[in-house]
């Protein structure tokens, strides 16, 4: 018996399929799903979504906050935004990147909109570099 799994975006489908497990970025902590799982809606944070098919490699995606819910062997993860992982080199520089950004913007030397908005920048690039790794 396997889990179907969804997991969505407002604007793209990033899995939907057949799972063993599922593995969510939930907001204080990670959540595993299996099959025979109790329903569940839990709010979601930044992280790495990692799908588990039945046979084959799991699914990585960085994921930025949203909702999962958990109903009768059926996981739809409704994200507030995600991305498949860059190749690593690229998500390291994009997270020094982020990182200079955040400390280029700290109060009083930006308004507190732009500091929350770099923030929310190396949360997400935060995500897409753990996304790159194997584990």
């Amino acid at each position: 018996m396997a889990l179907t799994c969804r997991v969505v975006t407002p604007d793209k489908e990033y899995f939907a399929g057949e799972a063993e497990h599922v593995v969510v970025p939930a907001w204080d902590g990670e959540l595993a799903v299996y099959t025979g799982h109790a329903p569940l809606i839990a709010r979601l944070g930044h992280g790495v979504l990692r799908v588990h098919p039945a046979s084959g490699q799991p699914v990585r995606i960085a994921l930025y906050g949203g909702f999962l819910k958990v109903q009768d062997d059926n996981v739809t993860v409704l994200a507030s935004g995600a991305d498949e992982p860059p190749a690593p080199d690229k998500a390291r520089a994009d997270l020094d990147a982020a990182h200079q950004k955040v400390q280029a913007s700290r109060p009083p030397k930006a308004k507190e909109a732009e500091f929350e908005q770099a923030l929310e920048q190396e949360r997400r690039a935060r995500a897409r570099l753990a996304a790159t790794e194997t584990a």
